[in-house]
């Protein structure tokens, strides 16, 4: 896309991989296709049980829960966007440092030339006063800053962390809620995934100033079209589908959640089949049925999740 903006350029997801293919199987684990027929199956089987038994072993393969490198717990909300964050400031500073020298000179020589230019037209103690106030101004102007692009992962962690506080609620009445999730074979990451009885939900988070609208069938930030930002959600959603394997039965939900900016709609807006809603609208929307699943359902989904899937960092 020729249009880009610094906060949406965590939005990514690498190029050149193939989005039609399986991702490849991970160590330890055997995934195959599972349909809801074969699981009511099972589940018959398992309400004649006092016991519940494990996951069936066609599932998955060769995974126990102390097994390391697979989930083992909900993850950490923004996780990887921090540490992006710091790994991009480091980067900042190490490009910066070397300047220090210059910088210094150049406050000392400001401050210096305005203190001498003053002290011609004025008293002494007001040059001294003039010299230091030019100094210190030009102190702030070169002081190091990140940059915005760094900025951007920051903002996109602290939208993640205000979401997993919001899906606190529905994790309390049941629902089980995933964080910061990567996606296998890809440096990209689910940010939140959310299984109930209501379906199975993708959710991305991001933290935008200013307003949002929609016009010429397309969503905007500002003058900046989110057509990647969609496509991406779409591909997240399409990758956790393949990943869990259980094929066309089993639908997952795209959700954009949006912190601090302005929506001029009032719950949410449906743009190419992705609900886009303010993060007050968030649970309301989790709680509308799109999938209805069992319990035992959206138990067995979950701990496909917890075999499949590998913190994001």
């Amino acid at each position: 896309m020729a249009n880009w903006h610094p906060d949406h350029d965590h939005d990514q997801h690498p190029t050149g991989h193939n989005h039609g293919d399986c991702c490849p199987d991970e160590p330890g684990v055997r995934i195959r296709p599972v349909s809801f027929a074969e699981l009511e199956d099972y589940l018959e089987h398992l309400a004649n049980l006092t016991e519940r038994p494990g996951l069936p072993e066609a599932r998955v393969v060769g995974i126990t829960s102390s097994q390391p490198g697979f989930l083992d717990q909900h993850g950490r909300p923004g996780h990887s966007a921090m540490a992006e964050y710091r790994r991009r400031r480091t980067a900042d500073w190490q490009s910066w440092k070397p300047t220090l020298a210059l910088r210094i000179a150049a406050v000392l020589a400001a401050g210096v030339s305005v203190g001498l230019l003053t002290a011609t037209v004025a008293s002494s103690s007001l040059a001294r006063l003039t010299g230091l106030a030019a100094a210190g101004a030009l102190v702030w102007r070169l002081r190091f800053r990140t940059t915005a692009d760094t900025l951007a992962w920051r903002r996109g962690a602290q939208g993640e962390r205000r979401t997993a506080r919001l899906l606190a609620s529905p994790e309390r009445q049941g629902y089980q809620v995933f964080h910061d999730l990567a996606i296998p074979g890809s440096a990209a990451n689910v940010d939140h995934l959310v299984v109930g009885p209501t379906g199975v939900f993708v959710i991305d988070s991001k933290r935008y100033h200013g307003h949002l609208h929609y016009s010429a069938g397309r969503l905007w930030h500002g003058r900046w079209p989110l057509d990647r930002t969609l496509d991406t959600l779409w591909w997240e959603a399409t990758q956790v589908a393949e990943t869990l394997g259980f094929g066309p039965d089993l639908h997952i939900y795209p959700v954009l959640c949006v912190h601090v900016a302005r929506l001029p709609w009032l719950r949410e807006l449906l743009v190419d089949g992705i609900p886009v809603l303010a993060a007050g609208g968030l649970c309301p929307a989790l709680r509308v049925t799109r999938q209805a699943l069992s319990p035992e359902q959206a138990e067995l989904v979950a701990a496909h999740v917890h075999a499949s899937f590998q913190p994001a960092a």
